[in-house]
């Protein structure tokens, strides 16, 4: 978990992230084939990394910068550029404020409401506990993880409480569970916002290749379809006949004791804006390339995308009210600490497959012995099970971005689908949950003791991250080569 108060560990992870980032590079002599530059910047980089494991994300990442701008790879302006300015940035604020107005008017309720009051699970505990699951994914989907886990879980705790079910029974643990797992399967699955953005930002950085957003989005549907479906199987094996007997009459009329009025013209907006915008992503996929509204979104791209849909909303009025309320929804809606620990990543993650830095070259030499001298297919794999291991232990976030140059260098040897590779790494690194070190939301789980333990945390876990790993490796995998032809 990340460290947020002052005790004598926050002092020693302060000592090093500092030594990494501002004496490192400047005391040990070049590590062939580093180059000076590039001792600097792999310093800064460690130190960001470090700090962002064991202390937080906000002041490190500013921190980051201004190590970075010292090490002299670029001009000041040069390396605003890299950070704040790259695209990557821009879209992830933009998305942000985009997703976060249909939660500011509250037309996200009526997408979790339409899902759990569907009669297809009245008195079938498991269709229930698949249905909550996929309503958390699409509520992930459409307003970003964190609101999504937290008020699925309220909503959870009422149907835990009116069903009888307490802390330390397995249903309880399960579902809770479960909820992480939509939630965050949500996140992996939207390529242009959140943890995945900055990871693939990090892919496009050292590739050059600009992830396919329909192909990616098929992708992740595909995968969190397959991982509901077995982790629900799984449920329904480990409970027990008795333990599902107070699940077992569970029903729609629950949901529908307290109903919701109908959505007025401004959350019908709200929610068509965030369609539209999702829309305007996919279409220069599915459209000839001769079109003008083809030609005119390439042109524009993802970022002028983005800033034209904030625009619009703005622009629109519903009941004398514009459809987006930027001043409300921006500084709800923005996470200042993804966004600048995103643009710190992207600069210096950059930075590193420069050529004048030698780091490159430096991964190549350290990850041969794992990742070198394999087939496409078994590097694949090897890829795979390097990245979930590591991040059971780190931020999967920052591990990812820190993966990606390597990914790149080792899938340009072995001669890998390179899109492919990155595609399905950056999901399966999603549902690392094994620590509460894999990530901020896996912390939250974690650190959720009034509903359950750790030890069952790390039970369940270890099948989650086992059954997502086969199901990456025997199926995702041959269906990512298919799709990214």
């Amino acid at each position: 978990m990340l460290e947020r108060t002052r005790t004598p560990a926050f002092y020693v992870h302060l000592f090093i992230g500092l030594f990494f980032m501002f004496v490192f590079g400047r005391v040990v002599p070049p590590i062939e084939p580093l180059t000076e530059i590039g001792m600097l910047v792999v310093g800064v980089f460690l130190g960001a990394i470090w700090f962002w494991c064991f202390v937080g994300f906000l002041w490190p990442s500013l921190l980051a910068i201004v190590a970075f701008i010292l090490t002299g790879f670029a001009g000041v302006g040069a390396i605003m550029q890299q950070t704040f300015g790259h695209s990557v940035t821009v879209l992830l604020i933009f998305s942000m404020i985009l997703f976060g107005s249909p939660q500011h008017v509250g037309a996200t309720r009526y997408i979790t409401r339409w899902f759990l009051t569907r009669k297809v699970f009245n008195n079938r505990p498991i269709v229930f506990a698949f249905v909550f699951i996929f309503a958390t994914y699409a509520l992930s989907i459409a307003v970003n993880v964190t609101p999504s886990l937290i008020l699925m879980w309220t909503v959870l705790y009422g149907v835990l409480k009116e069903l009888g079910y307490k802390k330390g029974e397995k249903f309880t643990s399960l579902m809770l569970i479960g909820t992480f797992l939509g939630s965050i399967s949500g996140q992996a699955s939207l390529p242009f916002t959140g943890s995945t953005l900055a990871i693939l930002g990090s892919f496009t950085n050292a590739s050059d290749i600009v992830m396919p957003v329909p192909q990616y989005m098929v992708l992740g549907f595909i995968y969190s379809v397959i991982v509901f479906v077995i982790y629900c199987l799984f449920m329904k094996v480990v409970l027990k006949p008795e333990e599902l007997t107070k699940v077992a009459h569970v029903n729609t009329e629950m949901f529908d004791r307290d109903p919701l009025p109908p959505m007025s013209p401004l959350q019908k907006a709200n929610f068509f804006g965030m369609l539209g915008f999702i829309l305007l992503m996919l279409l220069p996929w599915f459209m000839p390339d001769t079109w003008a509204l083809t030609q005119l979104l390439n042109r524009m791209g993802a970022n002028g995308v983005a800033i034209f849909m904030t625009g619009l909303l703005c622009v629109i009025h519903v009941q004398g009210q514009p459809v987006l309320d930027f001043k409300a929804v921006a500084p709800k809606a923005l996470n200042w600490d993804v966004v600048i620990m995103v643009a710190a990543a992207i600069g210096i993650g950059g930075a590193l497959t420069h050529p004048s830095t030698g780091a490159t070259a430096m991964m190549i030499q350290v990850f041969n012995p794992v990742l070198g001298g394999h087939t496409p297919v078994m590097f694949f794999v090897v890829m795979l099970l390097v990245g979930i291991f590591v991040t059971s232990f780190a931020s999967s976030m920052v591990i990812g971005i820190a993966l990606m140059p390597i990914l790149v260098a080792f899938g340009l040897q072995a001669g890998a689908n390179l899109p492919a590779v990155a595609a399905t790494t950056t999901l399966l690194l999603h549902y690392s949950i094994i620590l509460p070190s894999a990530s901020v939301f896996a912390a939250m789980l974690w650190s959720n003791s009034e509903w359950i333990t750790g030890k069952e945390v790390f039970k369940y876990g270890a099948f989650l991250v086992i059954a997502a790993t086969i199901v990456a490796v025997t199926i995702i995998m041959p269906v990512s080569l298919v799709l990214f032809q």
